[in-house]
């Protein structure tokens, strides 16, 4: 095995040898756990082998050169810069293991009473907040990977019906529809008939698709009930969220230094409200199976540069459906965060399939 790593910031090839490479992990481990700048003597006295503070000193400024460290005040230690924590996570980062009570716990916490989809993801946003102790997130799964169950039209009074959308997920959808005629109840069931064997097999996307092509087709022998059949099924798939994000916790950012600063807790809050760059971000987690981390302003959230993202994709009947993840600082406990996140998205998959 070389002794040396590869790191590549902006375009440079970095090479660290693993003295190195050692106290770099030994200075972010004391950053993260104090959010101090460290200093030499600190990393000494943790350092496993015999380095004097001086040698120290001099792979700290060779570190600070590489981008790897930055040093807040001239007298004080360094710390590390987005860079260093991208390396940390990439190349430095040891998982630690769940113990079995910690998986007891999440699954206890994630199943709960109520069966709901909604509230499934809310207990599991919940959980992940207060065993990270940062902030929980769950994306709901989208229309394009919902697949479509059953629809039903049923009369209320004189020329208003409600739809209503039962998705394979077990979310349910209602939306009252104004129609133009009274339609009798064989009527409604002939509509709701064609609709779900029109659907069968599609996602909710693909129904919407299938509604815009067959009211585009402008047939002189077009069934009257089927026309209404793609209009009304039409107004109650519009009605379908494409997406939320459903967030617990947030308050817990204020404990972090970072984040005392008033503007920039207000500028993630402000984010998370707005949810749409959130979900962006969580939706490159699709881009394969296990558990990705975002820093920085690849993190999207408000625009602060010290913000991390563990996340992770969740599946049901082995297609993913959504992602969910922990929010903190760019200082945050990886090793311990990681395994909750990776461990939350298999134990969220299992209850959904119950």
């Amino acid at each position: 095995m070389s002794s040396k790593s590869k790191v590549f910031i902006t375009g440079m090839d970095i090479q660290l040898a693993e003295r190195d490479r050692e106290i770099l992990r030994i200075l972010i481990a004391d950053y993260i756990a104090t959010a101090d700048p460290v200093g030499s003597r600190t990393i000494a006295k943790k350092y496993h082998g015999h380095l004097s503070a001086a040698t120290i000193r001099n792979v700290m400024s060779d570190l600070t050169e590489m981008g790897l460290l930055a040093q807040p005040h001239t007298s004080a230690g360094r710390i590390p810069t987005g860079a260093a924590f991208r390396y940390y996570v990439d190349s430095l980062l040891k998982r630690r293991e769940l113990s079995d009570a910690e998986m007891e716990a999440i699954r206890e916490r994630c199943e709960g009473d109520e069966r709901s989809v909604g509230a499934v993801l809310a207990r599991t946003s919940r959980m992940l907040a207060a065993v990270s102790h940062y902030v929980g997130i769950v994306a709901t799964p989208r229309a394009e990977r919902t697949a479509f169950k059953q629809i039903e039209f049923v009369p209320l009074s004189r020329r208003r019906i409600l739809g209503i959308l039962v998705s394979q997920d077990g979310s349910v959808e209602n939306r009252l529809i104004e129609v133009g005629e009274d339609l009798t109840y064989p009527e409604l069931e002939r509509i709701s008939n064609y609709c779900n064997h029109a659907f069968f097999g599609l996602t909710l996307d693909e129904a919407r698709e299938k509604v815009r092509r067959e009211l585009e087709t402008e047939r002189a022998d077009y069934d009257r009930l089927i026309k209404k059949a793609m209009v009304f099924s039409g107004e109650v798939l519009e009605s379908v969220h494409r997406g939320d994000l459903v967030v617990d916790g947030e308050v817990q950012l204020l404990d972090a230094p970072e984040f005392a600063e008033t503007e920039k807790f207000k500028r993630i809050v402000e984010a998370l409200e707005e949810k749409q760059k959130v979900l962006h971000m969580l939706e490159r987690c699709s881009e394969g199976e296990g558990v990705k981390i975002f820093l920085g302003a690849d993190a999207e959230v408000g625009g602060v540069d010290l913000v991390g993202v563990v996340s992770a994709p969740y599946f049901k009947e082995g297609r993913m459906v959504g992602t969910l993840g922990v929010i903190g600082p760019m200082r945050m406990d990886y090793s311990r965060v990681v395994p909750i996140v990776d461990f939350t998205a298999k134990v969220l998959g299992d209850v959904l399939e119950k």
